[in-house]
């Protein structure tokens, strides 16, 4: 098992390598345009003269011009409301040379012009895929979480089971949990630990959210049933220094720092990420019966305060890298450090069962590389992380506590904990590799092919130092998943139509160790593969009033801890087959500028026709995975949206779902 672990690591490593030594033939000039105040001027206009060589300059006032010849030229930088610069350069082979340029405002008055540039969201909701894009940017400075910025989404719920910390489901047209995949800058959020989830993650670390439902482009490289939620933390070349801190009720605090120096000129980066979440989550439960913790008889009903609920959770994230040079457009390297402590008041389904001292830790260790390079028709992007995740419950208590935070100690030689039959002290712990390769070629002026190969491997393992009988992982177990998508994009009627037509390949296999009902180890060998496709369209009837429809064959392999377990509540079931998906999208789009007024409506029609859903099936306080139900998702979703100068906006959406069992006897 170790040995298919290192063979798949030296594979990725291996593709990094050969895209590491792709490097340009000709000359580079980059640069920022700003305005006095040290603003970036978007849209300012660089051309060499007499050459077919220019740039627009991004939202940033960044420009980046590739692949230019040795020689002389006369670089000419313009833009609306500015006055023109014109400069001499002299390039030689394999150049690189970077501009600092500052334009002065336009004395003489000019009639107005409205120039109108569609931003990166806009672009991205214009796509045949049924998208929605949050822009965070009104949140930077709240103290709100992906998850609050989530629920503002059509056909997104969220049910929580708590206060800060606690568990929950993201529904996404019907389809929820598992079902739906979360990634971080287009790296899969998989095995990623309790450290890092949606609720922790603070929306100033944050430029915005794409939620992919039902049909998810082959970028992603993901094994999604439902949809996808990807986290866009954003790439800028300029330094910058973003930091909150909030405090709210029942102890809570939520800090964060997002910190970035650049500089330009040495096309150099350095990037610091963090959070700190806490919650004491010591809110009023009222009429809650109290027992006697030795007998168990009632005593009283009462009010009383959440005492053994308190969670904490913290996260670091250092990357360095370069960008703009020969050997790439982004090279970088980073590391987390995550942790997370919580305590448990009471089992998820049962109230009445207070706790006093069962508790969980996770910590989780990550090290990436990513790189990126733009070629004359070819893009590449590579990424790569190895990581160890590990998780501990730690149920090792001899006291038994009711409401009232009265206790008892058991009888010597009872070997019950506050939740198990055994007391336990058991550390599951995840060595984990993923990487993708991805390349997009230009095959004509409006043909792009685009394919991409993505690699998940996980080693589990595990022990138990308080419970001896407890045997679960101390035979390691190994999951292997590969998915390679390629998809054909198609522009068209001047670039009224965007067509995409897409497949994608599922291979999977693992190595399982399991305990069978007398506690010997069970070898089992799991394998499968499958096919699936899509396609997504769409089509501007007018500048304003756009069409879109998109379809999928979508496949989603099970979790590790779904056919892993997770050594103490899910038993392992290596027999899961994978869950698989007909999901269709047909939606309407119409926006429009009146003065200061830019006004969107959009309302689309999904179907979701499920098949070997994977539920969790509960006996007492444990349970498994199994395949049981066929299930079919029907709605409709819609919303509207009114800016007025970019100064006041108001949204609002409405959604509707019809979700049913397809078995009928189903119990």
């Amino acid at each position: 098992m170790r040995a298919k672990f290192r063979k798949n690591i030296s594979l990725i490593l291996g593709f990094l390598a050969v895209s590491l030594s792709v490097t340009a033939q000709n000359s580079i000039i980059s640069g920022t345009v700003n305005d006095k105040n040290g603003e970036g001027i978007i849209g300012a206009l660089i051309i060499l003269e007499n050459s077919n060589f220019g740039a627009v300059a991004d939202e940033n006032g960044n420009f980046s011009i590739k692949n230019i010849p040795p020689g002389e030229y006369r670089m000419e930088i313009t833009a609306l409301g500015f006055k023109k610069i014109l400069q001499r350069i002299s390039l030689s082979i394999n150049d690189e040379s970077n501009f600092d340029l500052v334009l002065e405002e336009a004395t003489e008055e000019l009639n107005e012009v409205v120039v109108v540039q569609k931003s990166k969201a806009e672009k991205i909701r214009e796509q045949g895929y049924a998208v929605a894009v949050i822009n965070t940017i009104e949140q930077k400075n709240l103290p709100t979480d992906v998850n609050q910025l989530l629920k503002a989404s059509p056909g997104v719920n969220i049910r929580e089971a708590g206060g800060l910390g606690s568990g929950f489901t993201l529904s996404l047209n019907g389809l929820s949990g598992n079902q739906i995949r979360y990634f971080i800058d287009g790296v899969p959020m998989e095995n990623f630990g309790s450290s890092l989830t949606l609720n922790n993650f603070p929306a100033n670390l944050i430029e915005r959210i794409e939620v992919y439902k039902g049909v998810v482009p082959v970028t992603l490289g993901a094994d999604a049933l439902g949809g996808a939620v990807n986290i866009i933390t954003g790439y800028r070349k300029k330094s910058f220094l973003d930091t909150s801190f909030s405090q709210g009720s029942f102890s809570t605090q939520r800090a964060s720092l997002n910190a970035q120096y650049a500089n330009r000129q040495k096309g150099f980066f350095a990037k610091l990420s963090s959070f700190y979440n806490h919650s004491d989550n010591n809110y009023l439960m009222r009429d809650i019966r109290v027992f006697d913790p030795e007998l168990g008889n009632l005593l009283d009903t009462i009010d009383v305060k959440r005492f053994h609920d308190d969670f904490t959770s913290a996260m670091v994230t250092a990357e360095v890298g370069i960008f703009d040079k020969k050997i790439a457009d982004e090279l970088s390297v980073g590391a987390t450090i995550a942790l997370n402590r919580k305590n448990f008041q009471h089992p998820d389904n049962n109230i009445l069962r207070p706790f006093g001292r069962f508790r969980s830790e996770g910590d989780t260790y990550i090290g990436r590389l990513r790189y990126g390079k733009r070629l004359k028709n070819m893009n590449i992007s590579a990424y790569a992380q190895l990581g160890k995740i590990q998780e501990r419950v730690i149920d090792t208590s001899q006291l038994k506590f009711n409401w009232a935070g009265d206790f008892v100690v058991r009888e010597e030689g009872d070997p019950k904990g506050e939740l198990a039959e055994r007391r336990s002290l058991f550390e599951l712990t995840d060595n984990i590799f993923n990487g993708q390769i991805g390349l997009s070629y230009d095959l004509a002026k409006s043909h792009k092919l685009t394919i991409s190969t993505t690699l998940n491997t996980v080693e589990r393992a595990g022990e138990d130092s308080v419970d001896e009988l407890n045997r679960a992982f101390r035979t390691p177990s190994t999951l292997n998943k590969t998915i390679v998508g390629a998809s054909y994009d198609i522009l068209a009627f001047s670039e009224r139509l965007k067509t995409s037509v897409f497949g994608k390949g599922y291979w999977f296999n693992g190595e399982i160790t399991t305990q069978d009902f007398q506690n010997d180890d069970v070898f089992t060998e799991a394998s499968f593969n499958n096919f699936g496709y899509g396609a997504a369209l769409s089509y501007y009837i007018t500048g304003s009033f756009l069409l879109k429809t998109s379809y999928e064959r979508a496949y989603r392999v099970p979790e590790t801890f779904e056919i892993l377990g997770n050594g103490t509540f899910i038993r392992p079931n290596p027999n899961l087959n994978p869950e698989e998906s007909d999901n269709f999208n047909v939606g309407a789009r119409y926006s429009k500028q009146i003065d200061k007024f830019l006004t969107s409506i959009e309302g689309g029609y999904f179907l979701r026709n499920a098949e070997n859903f994977i539920r969790f099936v509960p006996i007492g306080p444990i349970g498994e995975f199994e395949n049981r139900i066929d299930v079919e998702s029907t709605g409709v979703e819609g919303g509207f949206t009114v800016n007025y100068d970019d100064l006041i906006r108001l949204s609002t959406n409405v959604t509707y779902q019809n979700i049913t069992d397809q078995n009928r006897f189903d119990e």
